[in-house]
């Protein structure tokens, strides 16, 4: 399939742009930028130096997950402005007006919501959801098939996982979950969170909380292990 560009498209001429790829009126692609096949591109969305879009996931026989043979599109929403060395995989989608901070990486089949900010240096990996008007800040981890809800606040250094035998046994989809956090949740700088559990809406994780339990609706969590303290007012 040939590549549909738009004329009012702004295209570098150091930008490497397979086939098969979609880009509307008034996209701007700045240099040195890779766009792989699959790839769509929609109106008014800036792309800045070194981006690379559309990567395919690969393994050299390391990855005991699954691996697809085909991925649906990578699409990259209205207005949105991906900074500096960014990396999306294919299969993901992005929202309109949301940002991706320098040196972001967005693994394959994740979706992000739009009017959301991701900070410089955060990994997003595979199979995970995040809700519009979400912010995650510089330096997070979110781990592999992950949900996060609207609105949600997780500040810098915070780590997630999804394996609680630590790797000590196959690769099972069905222990292998990270935490889903509800829509309204905010969480302090540092905080562990660990897998499967549930951070309920509106709660409150304290800064450097290590998170080992599911958290209710509305209650502020703070230790080594996170303990509730007090309702939310």
């Amino acid at each position: 399939m040939l590549n549909r560009i738009n004329k009012k498209a702004k295209i570098s001429e150091t930008a490497i742009i397979h086939e098969n790829v979609v880009i509307e009126e008034d996209v701007i692609i700045h240099d040195y930028v890779v766009i792989y096949p699959n790839t769509i591109i929609k109106r008014g969305t800036e792309i800045y130096d070194h981006c690379v879009l559309g990567k395919r996931p690969t393994s050299p026989g390391s990855v005991e997950r699954q691996l697809k043979q085909e991925y649906a599109p990578l699409i990259i929403g209205e207005e949105s402005i991906l900074c500096p060395g960014v990396i999306v995989y294919t299969g993901t989608e992005i929202g309109d007006h949301t940002l991706l901070g320098d040196h972001c990486s967005v693994r394959e089949e994740c979706s992000i919501g739009s009017y959301c900010l991701i900070g410089r240096n955060v990994s997003v990996n595979y199979n995970t959801k995040i809700g519009s008007y979400t912010k995650i800040m510089d330096n997070t981890h979110i781990t592999g098939n992950m949900r996060i809800g609207e609105h949600v606040f997780i500040s810098v250094l915070v780590a997630t996982t999804n394996d609680n035998t630590m790797g000590r046994e196959k690769y099972d989809p069905d222990h292998v979950i990270g935490a889903t956090i509800e829509d309204f949740v905010t969480i302090g700088a540092a905080a562990n969170i660990l897998p499967g559990i549930t951070i309920g809406k509106n709660a409150i994780v304290g800064a450097g909380a290590v998170v080992t339990k599911s958290v209710p609706e509305n209650k502020v969590v703070m230790g080594v292990p996170a303990k509730i303290i007090r309702d939310v007012e």
